[in-house]
C-alpha cells in the first residue's frame, strides 16, 4: 500500500513561466513547503516559440529542483477552454439529482458529453422535505477532451501522475475564498477581525439585504480571468480577451522597438526614465482593457441584483507596471487592491524567499489548485478523464487481487474433496424431477411477460397516437412569448436621480429604463435626453396639437429604437447562414457582423495582422430559427447607438427575464420551460444606414426582409430580371419578390395572408413563416 501523500503540488503554466506550490497540512494549518517558478525563454505565443517544447522544458526543470514522490499534482488550465454553468434544478428526489444533472448538461453543454470531461458540485440550496431536495443549486463545468488531452501529455512526456485538472478563473474562486474573504478552512488560520473604529478594521458598506462580493482581476499575458464571489453562492467568471501583450505590442507600434525590447521595457518601466512616453503608449490600450471590464461589472451588477462589489484584487505581473493600480481604481470608480502576501499560508521559509515574494501576484492559481488537493477549497471538481481515474483504482488493487488469486488457489484442493462427497446427492433421480418442473414454471413465467410486452406495446402505440393529436400544444405560446421578451429588450430610457456626491445612482424601477449600462447611460443621462424623454411622454399623453405639428419633437436625443417589423426563417444549416451573412455584409456594406457579436459566439480572424484584431462568426451547429429585426431610430448618436443599446441589449437578452417571471409559460402550460431563457444568442447587426430625408409617418421596412436573399441556393425561375440571387437591388435591401427564394421549396407564406414574404409583420409584430421547418 503507498504511503499516504506528504502534500499537493499545485501547478500553472502561463505564457510567461511555470508557478508551482507544494502545500500539506501541519498541525492542522496549510503550509507552503516549497514553491518554484521557471520562466519561459520566450513567451509561448510568440511567432517564432515553440510552445510544446518550451512547456517540456519548464517541466523538466522543475521536477530536476523537485521531488514528487508520494505527493499528488494538480493543475490548471485556461478559462477560455472550459465552460462553466450555474443551474437551479427543479424539485427532484434526492437520490435522482445525479440523473437530473446528466439531462441539465445534456442542455447546457454545447457538444455530445462523450467529447468532454464534465463534472458538478453543490452551489447553494438542498434542503431535503420528504425526500425531495429543494432549490439546489449546482455549478456544472465542462471542457472539451482534446484540450485535457493536450494538457496531459506534457505532463505525461515527463512521467508526471495529474491527480487534479482545474479551470484557472474556478482556482482563483478558491484563493478567493480562502485567502481574500477568510472562508473555509482551519479557524487557526483566520485572523480576528478588529472592531469597529479600531485601527485596522475595515468600512463594511454592504447594503443592508446584500451579499458582500470581491472582483479578483488576473491579467495575463494573451487574456484575463475575471471572478466575482461572496465566497459562498455567488460565484461569477468571465474571461476578458486582453492581456499583457497587448501592452507589448502597443510599445513596439509607438516606440517603434521589437516585442524582445518592448517587454524588457514593459517589465522594467519603473526604472526607465521613458516612463511618460511609456505610459502615453500605453494609455489606448489601458482605455480598451478598463471598458471591458466596465461591461463585465455592468452586466453582473445587473444581473446580481442582490449583490454588492466591495473591492477589486489585481493580480498577474501587468500590476507592477506604475500608475495602473490607481488608473483602474479611477476610471472603474472601485477600491483596488494589490496583495502583499497570503495571510492565511504558514511556511514562512517559502513566503519570505525574494523570488516567491517577487513574483507573488503570479502564484494564486498555484496557490488555489493546491488547496484544493489538500481539502481546503470552495470548489472541488476534477475534470480528470474518468478512464484515468478507473485505470489507477485497479492498479492500486492489483497487489490485493494476486493475493486473493494465491489463496484461492490453496482453497481450491481442500474443496475438491468436499465436492465429490456432495455429488452423489444431487444425482438422485428426485432432485431431476424437480428440475423439470421448475423448468416447466419458468416456460409459463416467459409466456406471461410476452402477452404483458404485447399489451405494454398497445398502450405506447395509443399513446403515440394521442401526443400526434395535440402535437405542437407545447409549443404554442413561443412566438408571443419572444414578442414579449423583445419588447422588454428594446431601448427605453429613464428619469436619473442624483444621489451623492460623486455618482449618480439610478432607479431600478421602470422609471430608470433599461439602458443602465455605464456606456449605455450616456446616450440618455444628459439635459438633452431628459428633454427629449419628457417631450416624448407629453406626446404619449396627451398627443400633438395641429399648431404644434411643425415643432422639434427633440427625436434627435431620444434614446429610442422603433420597431417596423420581425420575421423568422427556418435555417437547416446555421454555419452556412452565418459564412453567407458575414461575406455577404461585408461585400456589400464593408461590414463585419461579428465585429459586433459579444465574446463567446466569436472567433479571432487569424488572417487580420496581431495590430488590428478582427473577428469572425461562430455560429452553433445544426438548423434553428433566424430572427430579423427591422425598424430605425432618430437618435442622432446612429450607428454607435444601435449598437451599444439595442444590440448591446439583445446580447443580454437573459436579463430581460426577471427569475420571477421565467415560470409564467408553465402557469399556462404545465411542465414547459420559458422556450426564450437561454436560447437566445448570436446577436449581431447585418446593417446599419443612414436616411438623409426620412418620410414621417411612413413605414419603410414592412414588407421587405434580408432573410429570403441569405438563404440557400436559389431557383432561377424565380429570379426577377436585373436580380442577382442573394444580393439586394441597388439603392435599398431586397423587397417582396425581388430575389429568389430557395429551389425546390415553396415560398415563404404569410400565416395570416397577403403577398409578402415571410409573415409580414405590423409594428412591433413578429412574422412567424407560413410553412412548417422542413423534416
Amino acid at each position: 500500500m503507498p504511503p499516504t501523500p506528504k502534500g499537493v503540488w499545485g501547478i500553472d503554466i502561463g505564457q510567461c513561466a511555470l508557478k508551482a506550490v507544494r502545500l500539506e497540512m501541519q498541525d492542522g494549518v496549510p503550509t507552503a513547503t516549497a514553491f518554484d517558478y521557471v520562466e519561459h525563454p520566450k513567451i509561448l505565443s510568440q511567432p517564432d516559440a515553440d510552445p510544446d517544447l518550451l512547456v517540456r522544458e519548464a517541466l523538466a526543470t522543475f521536477l530536476s529542483r523537485n521531488s514528487l514522490r508520494f505527493d499528488e499534482v494538480a493543475i490548471g488550465v485556461a478559462g477560455q477552454s472550459g465552460l462553466a454553468r450555474f443551474v437551479k434544478l427543479p424539485p427532484v428526489e434526492e437520490k435522482k439529482i445525479g440523473d437530473i444533472v446528466k439531462f441539465e448538461a445534456k442542455q447546457q453543454i454545447p457538444f455530445p458529453l462523450d467529447e468532454v470531461v464534465w463534472d458538478y458540485q453543490k452551489i447553494a440550496g438542498g434542503d431535503v422535505m420528504d425526500g425531495f431536495a429543494m432549490e439546489t443549486e449546482i455549478g456544472l463545468f465542462a471542457m472539451k477532451r482534446d484540450v485535457i488531452a493536450r494538457n496531459l501529455a506534457h505532463y505525461a512526456a515527463a512521467k508526471i501522475e495529474v491527480h487534479t485538472i482545474q479551470m484557472a478563473p474556478l482556482a482563483l474562486v478558491n484563493y478567493a475564498t480562502y485567502e481574500v474573504l477568510k472562508k473555509g478552512g482551519p479557524e487557526s488560520t483566520r485572523p480576528a477581525e478588529p472592531a469597529a473604529g479600531e485601527d485596522g478594521a475595515e468600512e463594511d458598506d454592504t447594503p443592508r439585504g446584500k451579499k458582500r462580493c470581491v472582483v479578483v482581476l488576473d491579467i495575463g499575458t494573451e487574456a484575463s480571468n475575471l471572478i466575482i464571489t461572496d465566497g459562498g453562492k455567488v460565484i461569477w467568471q468571465r474571461p476578458i480577451p486582453l492581456g499583457g501583450n497587448n501592452f507589448t505590442r502597443a510599445l513596439t507600434k509607438e516606440m517603434k522597438l521589437t516585442f524582445a525590447k518592448a517587454e524588457h521595457l514593459k517589465r522594467n518601466a519603473a526604472k526607465s526614465p521613458d516612463l511618460p512616453a511609456i505610459l502615453k503608449a500605453l494609455k489606448p490600450v489601458l482605455g480598451d482593457f478598463v471598458g471591458e471590464v466596465q461591461r463585465s461589472l455592468g452586466y453582473f451588477t445587473n444581473t446580481h441584483r442582490d449583490a454588492h462589489v466591495a473591492y477589486m484584487v489585481g493580480l498577474g505581473s501587468a500590476f507592477r507596471l506604475p500608475g495602473l493600480q490607481k488608473y483602474l481604481a479611477d476610471k472603474l470608480q472601485i477600491e483596488v487592491r494589490k496583495p502583499a502576501g497570503f495571510d492565511r499560508l504558514a511556511g514562512d521559509g517559502v513566503k519570505s524567499d525574494p523570488v516567491f515574494a517577487e513574483n507573488l501576484l503570479t502564484f494564486p492559481v498555484a496557490y488555489g489548485l493546491a488547496l484544493q488537493g489538500i481539502g481546503q477549497a470552495r470548489l472541488t471538481t476534477n475534470l480528470l478523464p474518468g478512464e484515468i481515474k478507473l485505470d489507477r483504482q485497479i492498479r492500486s488493487k492489483k497487489p490485493y487481487a494476486v493475493a486473493a488469486a494465491a489463496a484461492l488457489l490453496i482453497g481450491t484442493a481442500g474443496l475438491a474433496m468436499g465436492y465429490s462427497v456432495n455429488y452423489a446427492s444431487v444425482s438422485d433421480p428426485k432432485v431431476q424431477a424437480v428440475v423439470d418442473k421448475s423448468k416447466a414454471a419458468v416456460a409459463k413465467v416467459g409466456a406471461q411477460e410476452a402477452r404483458y410486452a404485447q399489451k405494454l406495446g398497445e398502450v405506447k402505440t395509443t399513446q403515440g397516437n394521442v401526443k400526434a393529436i395535440i402535437a405542437g400544444q407545447d409549443e404554442r405560446l413561443n412566438w408571443p412569448r419572444l414578442n414579449e421578451v423583445l419588447d422588454a429588450a428594446l431601448p427605453r430610457p429613464g428619469e436619473k436621480e442624483q444621489k451623492g456626491t460623486l455618482l449618480a445612482v439610478y432607479k431600478t424601477t421602470d422609471a430608470a429604463g433599461n439602458v443602465r449600462d455605464v456606456n449605455q447611460r450616456l446616450w440618455w443621462q444628459s439635459d438633452k435626453g431628459q428633454k427629449a424623454f419628457a417631450k416624448f411622454r407629453e406626446r404619449m399623453a396627451q398627443g400633438v396639437p395641429i399648431e404644434a405639428v411643425g415643432d422639434d419633437d427633440l427625436s434627435q436625443d431620444l434614446a429610442m429604437v422603433n420597431v417596423e417589423a420581425v420575421y423568422a426563417r427556418w435555417v437547416d444549416d446555421l454555419p452556412a447562414f452565418f459564412r453567407k451573412a458575414n461575406d455577404q455584409a461585408l461585400t456589400l456594406y464593408n461590414w463585419k457582423i461579428a465585429n459586433t457579436m459579444k465574446d463567446g459566439e466569436r472567433d479571432r480572424d487569424e488572417t487580420a495582422p496581431a495590430a488590428d484584431p478582427q473577428f469572425k462568426p461562430k455560429p452553433p451547429e445544426g438548423a434553428g430559427w433566424v430572427v430579423e429585426v427591422r425598424g430605425f431610430t432618430s437618435h442622432s448618436g446612429a450607428t454607435d447607438f444601435i449598437l451599444h443599446s439595442l444590440v448591446h441589449n439583445l446580447h443580454e437578452v437573459d436579463g430581460f427575464i426577471p427569475a420571477a417571471d421565467e415560470a409564467k409559460v408553465g402557469d399556462y402550460l404545465p411542465g414547459v420551460k420559458d422556450p426564450v431563457k437561454g436560447r437566445v444568442s448570436h446577436a449581431f447587426a447585418y446593417r446599419i444606414e443612414e436616411d438623409p430625408a426620412p418620410a414621417p409617418a411612413a413605414f419603410k421596412y414592412i414588407g421587405t426582409t434580408y432573410l429570403d436573399g441569405l438563404l440557400a441556393a436559389v431557383d432561377p425561375s424565380t429570379v426577377v430580371p436585373g436580380a442577382t440571387a442573394g444580393v439586394p437591388p441597388a439603392g435599398g435591401p431586397p423587397v417582396a419578390g425581388g430575389v429568389g427564394r430557395p429551389a425546390g421549396r415553396p415560398a415563404w407564406v404569410p400565416v395570416y395572408g397577403g403577398a409578402a414574404p415571410g409573415g409580414v409583420a405590423g409594428p412591433g409584430g413578429v412574422g412567424q413563416p407560413g410553412v412548417a421547418p422542413p423534416p
